[in-house]
Formats: structure tokens, sequence, C-alpha cells
């Protein structure tokens, strides 16, 4: 397979040019504003990157186009600040942890898609493979909470991935992708329309052996977006998305078969498949002078089933999410001085019906079931006061309220069934200020409130002991104080970089405890670090950038007073390299990444060796040419064997990894018309 993908990538670099002089570029117009100079996660309304008091990251399009990554956790990787477990090397059950919160990262860093969350409300996490890459515009990545603006999940940051908005033109786009482990992606999309209407509409399929045994994977995808602009002042946008997925389960693998057979399979009969349909309706109304009213109204389906042979067990699991999301912004002046006030409510209802399997004997015979809802209902106020031209304050609050109707029933143990309500309320608040002291430099300084609420897995607890299914009524709301300071500099065109501190303390920090499989809190935690990055455009057609993080997350009191944080590395770094212009639509890229040892999942007594640090380069070489895209690449060029997921457990307990794939090459073709 890699001699044919290597040839391949021969053949589309040097024969492509000719082949494509015959055609016509064609042209392009968006019907909307694309938003590729600003920021609207930070505030959830356009915004300049340097106006925002947080350490923020926009990564484009061209950034995707010049990548090797397969899905959104592939372009996190190379970011400061983020830490990457990609367990099954496909995207679909990857962690990722903004600022260090090891096992819990997912459940602590909230993920939309065009401002719509996609955290689940249990401990399943972010299905990162539901969005196309080749339909997603740009990522915005803003690092340290966003509770006060978006509430529960955010306290280590938020990622927005934005959508592709449709172009006035028809056009038409089908892309074919070839890699390892037999490897075949195709997809097609069209799109056009008016002046204030457009339309788009595509189609994807991607599937793959994968690198170990049982480690098969295939995805379906179909989804469009119209967006249309009845008058000047009113504007309408649909998004609706159909998912579909089926993959193995190889499960993690202890250290001796690591060392002898590492792309061996614990499990090799454990699968799972999943769908996920969405539709999302956005209003956005601008009043004039009394200001902007939005909504988004949202409806989100998703069905899985597992099935786990060792254990003799399944299950079949359904999510409904409701979502209605309106605010009110309002610019203006008070008193000559600038003035942008935001006001929204946040109201979300899930509803969780689960089913257990003891046995796969036809018919499988139910062993439990669990019917679960939650609504969750925050009011929040944000406020940004010109003090001076270049002097910005801002201010917000918000106050959240969570409720849970649990019921679960036990058939296969006998244990007397949970039927409870609980409800939690937390306040949150951030104020930050930025002095803007040249056009694209700023300097801000930010103190913050968090909260996170239990999941609804983590509320459940099987007391064996006293033969019932209880609420774990001792697990509180974690509730965080965040404290940053940091700089952006524009040096001169081609060289710019940024700064940033932070110093996080948390009470009642959530964390799964092995000692008594228990969620539990734990009384106090701190994350501290060292964010920085860098730009430099070398020469006219060579740019370098890069970026180095230093993170300590540790507990501060027993049990575990002075032990790291399992899944935290203390030290992270990333270059790149971007050799572009030499010959027209020719690019040449490179990225170093390294990220340093961290004690594994579930070892809070930091009692087990150390998940090794590891180094990958990955390269690639692609072509533009009118109509035509062409790219090659390679990934873990020097072939290095290493895994970036780690647990205690097993009998006797021990390391178990998932290892990462080793050298890997992938290549595509493009058209369009």
């Amino acid at each position: 397979m890699k001699k044919r993908m290597a040839l391949f990538g021969l053949v589309v670099v040097l024969v492509l040019p000719g082949v494509a002089q015959t055609m016509e570029e064609p042209k392009e117009k968006e019907v909307l504003q694309t938003l590729e100079t600003v920021l609207v996660t930070g505030t959830r309304m356009e915004q300049n990157v340097e106006s925002v008091p947080a350490n923020v990251t926009v990564i484009d399009r061209e950034d995707i186009k010049q990548s090797n990554a397969k899905n959104v956790p592939d372009l996190l990787r190379a970011q400061e600040g983020i830490v990457v477990r990609d367990l099954l090397g496909n995207g679909k059950s990857a962690q990722v942890d903004l600022r260090g919160f090891g096992e819990t990262g997912p459940f602590n860093t909230l993920v939309l898609v065009d401002g719509r969350r996609i955290n689940e409300v249990d401990l399943s996490g972010v299905d990162w493979t539901q969005i196309p890459l080749d339909q997603i515009e740009r990522v915005e990545i803003v690092r340290g909470t966003g509770t006060v603006l978006y509430g529960d999940n955010a306290s280590g940051g938020v990622i927005n991935i934005i959508t592709k908005t449709p172009a006035q033109v028809l056009r038409v786009q089908f892309g074919e992708t070839l890699g390892s482990y037999e490897r075949h992606k195709e997809g097609l999309s069209l799109n056009g329309g008016s002046q204030r209407v457009a339309a788009s509409i595509f189609a994807s399929r991607d599937r793959t052996n994968g690198y170990r045994e049982n480690n098969e994977f295939e995805t379906k995808d179909v989804g469009g977006k119209i967006v249309f602009d009845p008058t000047e002042s009113l504007s309408l946008t649909l998004n609706a998305s159909y998912h579909a997925d089926e993959y193995g389960q190889p499960g993690a693998i202890p250290e001796t078969l690591l060392a002898s057979d590492r792309r061996a399979a614990r499990f090799p009969f454990d699968d799972a498949e999943s769908t996920d349909k969405y539709m999302k309706l956005d209003v956005d109304m601008d009043l004039g002078t009394p200001g902007r009213l939005s909504a988004d109204v949202s409806f989100r389906d998703r069905e899985s089933e597992s099935t786990f042979v060792e254990f003799i067990s399944g299950e079949k699991r359904e999510t409904q999410t409701w979502g209605f999301t309106p605010r009110y912004v309002w610019s203006g002046a008070i008193s000559n001085h600038s003035n942008t006030l935001i006001a929204g409510i946040d109201l979300y209802r899930a509803e969780q019906d689960l089913k257990t399997f003891f046995a796969f004997t036809p018919p499988p015979a139910l062993s439990g079931t669990s019917n679960t809802d939650r609504d969750s209902s925050g009011f929040y106020v944000h406020n940004e006061f010109s003090l001076l031209e270049n002097l910005l304050f801002s201010v917000g609050a918000r106050r959240e309220r969570v409720k849970y109707d649990l019921s679960q029933q036990d058939l296969a143990f006998g244990l007397a069934p949970l039927d409870d309500k609980l409800t939690e309320r937390e306040s949150a608040y951030t104020a930050g200020l930025v002095f803007l002291y040249n056009r694209n430099s700023s300097v801000f300084v930010r103190a913050n409130r968090s909260f996170r609420f239990p999941l609804v897995d983590e509320l459940i607890v099987f007391d064996f002991m006293n033969g019932r299914i209880n609420v774990n009524s001792e697990l509180s709301a974690q509730v965080g104080r965040h404290y940053e300071v940091g700089f952006r500099h524009h040096f001169n065109k081609a060289l710019q970089a940024n700064l940033t501190l932070y110093h996080a303390k948390f009470e009642d920090e959530i964390f799964f405890n092995t000692a008594n499989f228990a969620n539990e809190n734990h009384p106090e935690t701190r994350h501290r670090g060292i964010e920085v990055g860098g730009k430099a455009d070398l020469l006219r057609w060579v740019t370098v950038l890069g970026n180095y993080t230093y993170a300590k997350a540790t507990f501060e009191k027993d049990p575990f007073k002075d032990n790291d944080i399992p899944a935290v590395p203390k030290r992270k770094a990333h270059v790149g390299l971007r050799i572009h212009d030499i010959l027209p639509g020719l690019v040449l890229s490179s990225d170093y990444n390294y990220v340093g040892s961290s004690f594994a999942i579930s070892d809070q007594v930091n009692g087990f060796n150390k998940l090794g640090r590891y180094a990958t380069i990955d390269a690639r070489v692609s072509y533009a040419w009118n109509r035509l895209e062409a790219f090659f690449g390679v990934n873990n060029i020097t072939d290095k064997k290493y895994a970036e997921y780690a647990v205690i457990g097993g009998s006797p307990r021990g390391l178990n990894f998932h290892p990462a794939p080793e050298r890997n090459v992938v290549g595509g073709l493009t058209i369009t018309f």
C-alpha cells in the first residue's frame, strides 16, 4: 500500500500541472461575511482577535489544507495548551484536553459546531467525526474558561468548529483520498445561489482497516446548509446533517503485549455503531439603533449500540437534545465611549434512554434500563466598555440551573431501582482588561469563576452492599477560580509572538477514584502554566511557526496531596515549516510535535511508570492549479513507536496502552467545477 501511495503522490505532483492547463479557475463570492479576520467564540459575536482578553487561535481553511489531518483532533495536536489522546486512531473517541485536566479533559472542554453544543450529557464524550474536515471553514480556540458565555463544560476553554458558508456561484467539488491501512475517502459537494439565498449540500464516505486488529472504521455523512436573507436586516440559516458509522473496539493492551505485538487487539470481537442527526435554525435580526436580536433553535438525535463480547454484554443508547438560545446585542456609545452589551438565555433539554444486555444468545436478555432527563437553563450578561480608545474593560456573569430526573432499573443482580430527582445551581463571572498598544498588538489580564456540573453517569452509584442503586448525593458541582495575563505582539508584518501565563484553583474537581470505583470531588487542585507561540516569515517563501506549553496540574490536599494529576504532560512543543510560492500553487510543509511524559490515567497515587515522552515529524507537498488540487503526505516519518493513551488496570494491575500508528502515508486529489 505504501508503494502505491508513493507512486500516486509522484504522479499527482508532477503530472497534474500539464493536465490542468486547459481548465479555468472558478470564481467564488460569499453570500455572507466569512469571518476570516474576526473571532465569534470569545463573545458570541464578531470581534477582532486582539480585543479578546484570552489566548485565542484561529485555524483557517489554508491551515487545514496544509495539514495531513483526517479530523479536528489531528488539527488540534499542534496547538499550545492542548493535549490529544486518540484511543482508536480515527478521531472517533479522541480525548481533547485544554489546560490539563487529564482523564476529565473532554468534560472540561466545551466543543461547539457553529455555536451548537455537541458535548454529551454522559461519559461518552465528543464524537469528533460527525463533521467531515473538508466541510469546515475554520476552528476557533479560546483557552481559559468560557463558562459565563457558554455555561457547563467550559472550564478549560471552548473550541468552536465553524462550517463553510454557501457561495453565490454554482460550484461542484469532488475529492478522493487514499492512505495507509487501506483508507479510502470520497466526497462530493454542491453549492450555489443568488444574492438573497444560497445553499450547499455534501456527501462523503470514509473507511479504513485501521492500524490495529479489530480497528476498522467506516463513516458516512450527508448534510447541507441554506442561507436566506429576505431583507437587509433579517438573515435565516438552516443547518442539517446525518452521520452514521461502524467501528471496531480493540481495547487497551498490557505493556508486555505492546513490546511483542503492538497492533494486536485485546478485544478482537468488540464493535460499535452510531447514527447522529441534527437540525439547527439560526435567526438574526438587525433592529438598527435598538440593537440586534438572534436566536438558535436546534434538535439532535443520537443513537449508539456497542457489543462487549468478553463481558457478555452490550448496550443501546439514544439521546435526544433540544436547544433554544436567544440573545440580544446592543452596540453604541455611552458618554462618547463605545460599549457592547450582550445578554441571553441558554435552554437545553436532553432525554436519554439506555438498555443493557447480559448475553448474546438470540434474543439478547435485557439486563437493565435507564431513563434520564436533564434540563438546564442559564442566563448570562456580558458587557465591554471602552475606558479609552485603546483600553477595553469587559465584565460578565452567569446563573445556571440544572435539573436531573434519574430512573434506573437493574435486572441482572436484583438491585432496588433508582427513581430520584436532583437540582443544582451555580454562578460564574468574568472580568477582563485589554490594552491595544498598536493596530495588531495587545496585552490582557482576566479573572474568572467557572463551574462544571456532574454528568448523568457520574451521579449513579451501584450499591451492592445494600442491594440498591443510589444517586451520588455527595458529588458536588466543580468550581474554579482562574487568573491569566498575556500579550500578543506584532513586531512587524513578518514576525509575531504571544505569551500567556495562567493559574487556576479548583474546589471539588470531579474525578474517578479507582480505590473505590466511584466518582468523587477532590477538595482542591491547581492548574498552572505558560503558553508561548510565534510565527515568522523568514523569507518571502519561507514561514516558520511554533509554540511551547508548560503545564503543571496537581492535587493540593489529601488523599493525593502534592501528586500530579494523571495524563497531564508538563511540556509540549510544536515547530512548523511552510515553503510556498517557489512555484505558483506549490506548498511544502513539515511539522514536529513533542509531548512530554505523564502519569497514566487512574494513577492518582503516581505509583506506576509514566507514559513515555514522544516526538513525531509529518510532511506534506500540495499543488493547486486552477480547478485541481493534489497532495501527498507522510505522517510519523521517523516511524516512532509510541502511545498517546495509557491507563492503569487489569489483573495484576499495570499499564495498558492504546498504541498510535507507525509511519503512514496519505494522498488525495480534488477537482472543482
